[in-house]
């Protein structure tokens, strides 16, 4: 058995209005101040996130129009004047998932289809959300949710992974969950916005990294050349080169020597057994000599990759430092909230212990005494003429 909760959609930035007057139960017409945003068939949320009789409505296939909305269904509780109202299009959440874990493939759950429950309250989080009871759930597997409206059959993409033994200590979410619990208000700032900060963190401790062991984060990729020599790296994550080889007959590779575009002469021969290239711009290469077609193998530097899904952990040699990525975000958090020496004091713990990690990641001894051998005995009464 699995209890799987889906934080329900935000109403932040969707259209709001409030009721134009007290509304009875089991009415199939609501009248707002305002219908301006509102659209047919969408769902329709009426009272705020975690309030007492908060509802999902579907409006009806007829346009809004003056100050009311026709409902597809009628409403279950009464509501007062000035409730608010918000136009958020889902009205359902839809619970997938995969027996293969993450590795495989999430579908829609028999009985996985729920309507939002806007007047739930997860009080640790400070979100609203719709519960799924998976009662033939095993340890192995993983699910995903979607938001759908029912009415017009669409659906947004699929959220990030949902396992039942929860998240690891080194993942995107444990991360975010350790921030909100050290903050003095863990709905100060989103979820959303936690997570860049640990992505900015990132950047910073894999650029660290990449100071003193330049072969980390590597990546390759074979880059196609025509009879001009050129060719373009389209690979998204490519930050700059780190070696080329060329083949003209994808059997024989020679290592590329680089040279700057200026230092080519007119007229200069080259060997197709010592070639040589160089950049036009950031991503187009240029492959000396270009008489034939055919393909440079780079080896490259990569951007970091940014955690999106709460599964994502961090880079093994990254994971010993999880403070600093708790620490960082926090720095941002105090200094959004006006407290410059709390973020100063948070600031310089994570830096330094991105300086522990520089220095603790560099070629080290620390097995022990080091001893020098002294092949010739001295004294103070030797005698040097």
């Amino acid at each position: 058995m699995a209890f799987l909760k889906v934080e329900n959609p935000r109403t932040d930035n969707v259209p709001k209005t409030n009721l134009a007057i007290g509304q009875t139960s089991a009415v199939g017409t609501i009248y707002l101040k305002n219908v301006n945003g509102f659209q047919a068939n969408w769902g329709i949320q009426i009272g705020d996130l975690g309030q007492d009789q908060s509802e999902i409505v579907l409006a009806n296939a007829s346009a809004p129009s003056g100050t009311q909305i026709v409902l597809a269904a009628n409403t279950v509780y009464e509501h007062p004047a000035d409730t608010p109202v918000y136009a958020i299009k889902w009205n359902q959440v839809v619970f997938e998932k995969s027996s293969a874990g993450t590795a495989g493939t999430a579908t829609p759950m028999t009985d996985g289809t729920l309507t939002i429950t806007p007047d739930t309250w997860d009080f640790s989080n400070q979100v609203s959300f719709t519960q799924f009871d998976d009662t033939s759930a095993a340890s192995t597997d993983a699910y995903r949710t979607r938001f759908r409206n029912s009415a017009l059959a669409v659906q947004t993409d699929q959220s990030n992974w949902l396992t039942p033994t929860g998240f690891t200590f080194y993942s995107l979410a444990r991360i975010r969950d350790r921030v909100k619990d050290k903050m003095w208000n863990s709905s100060f700032v989103s979820s959303e916005q936690i997570d860049d900060w640990v992505n900015e963190w990132k950047d910073e401790m894999v650029n660290a990294l990449v100071s003193v062991n330049e072969d980390y984060a590597l990546g390759t990729v074979d880059v196609g050349f025509g009879t001009d020599g050129l060719g373009t790296v389209t690979t998204a994550d490519f930050k700059d080169v780190r070696r080329v080889w060329v083949t003209t007959n994808s059997a024989d590779y020679y290592q590329s020597t680089k040279m700057n575009i200026n230092d080519f002469l007119p007229g200069q021969i080259f060997s197709s057994v010592h070639p040589y290239h160089s950049w036009q711009g950031d991503t187009i290469l240029q492959v000396k000599p270009s008489d034939t077609a055919g393909t440079a193998r780079l080896v490259f530097y990569r951007f970091g990759t940014t955690m999106v899904n709460d599964t994502d952990e961090l880079p093994q040699p990254l994971k010993p430092y999880t403070k600093s990525f708790v620490d960082y975000p926090l720095a941002q958090a105090y200094l959004k909230d006006g407290k410059r020496q709390e973020y100063q004091d948070k600031l310089n713990e994570a830096f330094a212990a991105r300086g522990n990690f520089v220095s603790e990641i560099s070629g080290r001894d620390k097995s022990g005494p080091r001893y020098m051998d002294i092949v010739e005995a001295t004294s103070g009464d030797d005698n040097y003429g």
